[in-house]
């Protein structure tokens, strides 16, 4: 008995730190006294998350011409055109990832879920605070981490939006649900970013 009181409180501990945040509630705020920065790119394509356990994609991060930049908010944008297959789940979980070559699975960031709607076409503007010095800006990663609560979804689950960037840039993905999967370069994606805007200061 005292074991099963103690595995039920544990679980709503757990519950409680990993609750996430409703996008909703964060949208309000107003970076419009803040810079900001998008990659030149050419063309915006869709790439469709056939996973029922999500994804975490990233790629390099591209930044403005400045000595020293404070990323106060990344905006991820979700334009590209395709039918919408998102039949299983009522809401989905994203990350914000940012992390170092060499060291992908870290995250620099808070680890903190947002909550996004079904049919989350349009921007999401997710809080951040991380400061990274021009010296050091070609080692750095940006990326987003998906999450469902239907892990039961015979459609394909969600879908992430990339552009095609004048810069040089790659592409590293890695399906959570798949065993032993790994964060992996992929070749299909050669000078492909996510589809993103940075508020910095």
């Amino acid at each position: 008995m005292k074991f099963i009181l103690f595995f039920i409180f544990s679980v709503t501990l757990f519950a409680q730190d990993t609750l996430s945040i409703s996008l909703d509630e964060v949208q309000i705020t107003s970076y419009s006294n803040y810079e900001t920065f998008r990659p030149k790119f050419n063309k915006i394509e869709r790439l469709t998350d056939h996973t029922n356990g999500g994804m975490m994609l990233l790629s390099n991060l591209h930044l403005p011409k400045k000595k020293e930049i404070e990323i106060v908010a990344i905006e991820f944008l979700f334009e590209s055109k395709g039918k919408n297959k998102n039949f299983c789940n009522e809401i989905y979980y994203f990350k914000p990832v940012i992390s170092k070559k060499g060291n992908e699975s870290q995250n620099l960031l808070n680890d903190k879920w947002f909550l996004v709607d079904k049919n989350y076409n349009g921007k999401y503007v997710f809080p951040v605070n991380f400061t990274i010095e021009s010296s050091d800006k070609n080692n750095y990663l940006i990326g987003i981490e998906s999450s469902y609560d239907n892990l039961f979804c015979a459609e394909a689950n969600g879908y992430f939006d990339l552009i095609k960037t004048k810069k040089k840039s790659d592409v590293f993905i890695q399906f959570k649900n798949q065993k032993n999967s790994i964060l992996a370069k992929q070749e299909l994606f050669g000078n492909y970013s996510l589809n993103y805007i940075l508020y910095y200061k």
